[in-house]
């Protein structure tokens, strides 16, 4: 393997996809939404079986109803790696793995602004023995590798950082005892027993102080586990899990993959049912499993508790709009759902009383700093609120107001968006939204569903 490189790499900068000059805007217009909609695939379960189907001993064909800015990231890296990922306009892969005997050297991929990307891919390029350059875009390059870095040096690898550019990962990973902290990344976690499954031998990793964002593991544990990984879990001094990873080379994923339908992108349109005006209007999203093991299908449970009126089914819900009033404010844990933060607020800035979210600090190291954009989406619509190190409190309008309008930026944050747009489509004015495109990170169709279910927005 080469030593370190002594220059830094170069980054085309007529390839970064984020154009503010070019920037989409959005103008949505109050009209509630109400209809059936089937839910996007899953982009976590989407990443994880894409790199379990590269990391194959056969090729398989990962059906996924939904092709994301983010999904696209991880093919072009696995494409990077030397796997051959040929994508369906819908989001369908074919995959022949990646070609052990001929790996390429310190390849140049493209991450995009996606941090799942990174983070499971460098890990993985560790494993491999062929490293990596890591290009990334947006504020990606900002967002934390550490603890995971740390970890992996102790572990022989050279990890060099450039600011505002990206990763180069060199070295070969052995298999050995790990240890990562519950409280930063999931991904971090994530990440390393992919890589730690592919060793030839057997390693631990063991947790430390906390475990957030649970339900994101266990997925990944699911999907190693499928694909024929011996994981054991026991647990440590503080309670927290240790497992102890048979690592096998290659996995082996099976011919036919499956992406289930997205609990986190389904909780707009169902936070939309919960803010619509009118008694009996529902919204239904199908293809979501009641029994996943993504953490936000938590979304039902708080809506319920926010007062909403919920309705589940195997494979769909349903939730109708609160009669005005109807819904009051809750105590809110964020720890295992981050994601659900902002779209919450919105139904907390909707409720009569006061919502407090706890545990949140890991928003500010997202797409954007979520708890500072969720913060100016709740200013712009009129909602009293304070602001936290960690969290969020959010004073609801309740029946006695209506949300206002106004303009705000997107953040580059997609989730930013779409509950801005979701809150302007239940407010009483309309607001518009600059930088809209981030919305294609995770959910390209988002503006064709929300005028399916009743929206009504122009965009320029």
């Amino acid at each position: 393997m080469k030593g370190p490189l002594s220059r830094r790499f170069s980054i085309d900068s007529t390839r970064n996809h984020t154009h503010p000059a070019n920037a989409m805007i959005v103008t949505v217009t109050p009209r509630f939404l109400s209809g059936k909609i089937p839910a996007i695939a899953s982009k976590s379960y989407a990443h994880r079986l894409l790199i379990a189907a590269a990391l194959s001993e056969s090729p398989a064909h990962v059906s996924c109803s939904t092709r994301s800015e983010d999904i696209d990231a991880t093919c072009r890296v696995l494409r990077g790696l030397s796997a051959r990922v040929t994508q369906g306009n819908a989001g369908d892969a074919d995959v022949l793995p990646i070609d052990r005997d001929h790996l390429p050297v310190l390849p140049e991929v493209d991450c995009g602004e996606s941090g799942t990307t990174l983070r499971y891919l460098i890990p993985v390029a560790a494993a491999l023995g062929c490293g990596a350059k890591f290009i990334c875009r947006g504020r990606l390059p900002s967002r934390p590798v550490e603890p995971l870095a740390g970890e992996l040096k102790r572990h022989g690898i050279r990890l060099t950082t450039f600011p505002g550019e990206g990763f180069v990962v060199e070295g070969k990973l052995a298999p050995g005892a790990y240890s990562l902290p519950g409280n930063v990344s999931s991904q971090f976690i994530g990440g390393l027993l992919y890589a730690l499954a592919i060793l030839e031998g057997t390693s631990t990793l063991a947790i430390t102080k906390g475990f957030e964002s649970e339900p994101y593991v266990r997925m990944t544990l699911e999907v190693l586990e499928a694909a024929g990984v011996a994981i054991r879990e026991e647990k440590g001094p503080e309670g927290l899990p240790v497992w102890t990873v048979a690592g096998r080379g290659k996995l082996h994923a099976g011919p036919g993959l499956v992406v289930e339908g997205d609990w986190s992108n389904a909780a707009f349109w169902l936070a939309a049912g919960a803010l619509a005006g009118d008694e009996g209007e529902t919204i239904e999203v199908t293809g979501i499993r009641r029994d996943s093991l993504q953490g936000d299908r938590a979304v039902a449970e708080i809506l319920a508790r926010f007062g909403a009126r919920v309705i589940q089914t195997e494979s769909a819900t349903s939730v109708m709009s609160a009669l005005p009033g109807a819904l009051r404010g809750i105590e809110i844990d964020a720890a295992q759902i981050p994601d659900l933060v902002p779209i919450l607020a919105v139904v907390a800035g909707a409720a009569s009383g006061t919502t407090r979210f706890t545990n949140a600090g890991r928003l500010r190291i997202k797409e954007s700093d979520r708890l500072k954009s969720t913060s100016a989406l709740l200013s712009l619509l009129g909602v009293p609120h304070e602001e936290e190190p960690a969290g969020l409190v959010v004073h609801g309008l309740g029946s006695a107001g209506k949300f206002r309008g106004g303009e705000i930026q997107g953040f580059g944050d997609h989730r930013i968006v779409m509950a801005a747009a979701v809150a302007a489509a239940s407010g009483g004015a309309h607001v518009r939204i600059s930088g809209a495109e981030a919305f294609r990170k995770s959910y390209p169709k988002f503006l064709e569903d929300f005028a399916k279910l009743g929206g009504l927005c122009s965009a320029e």
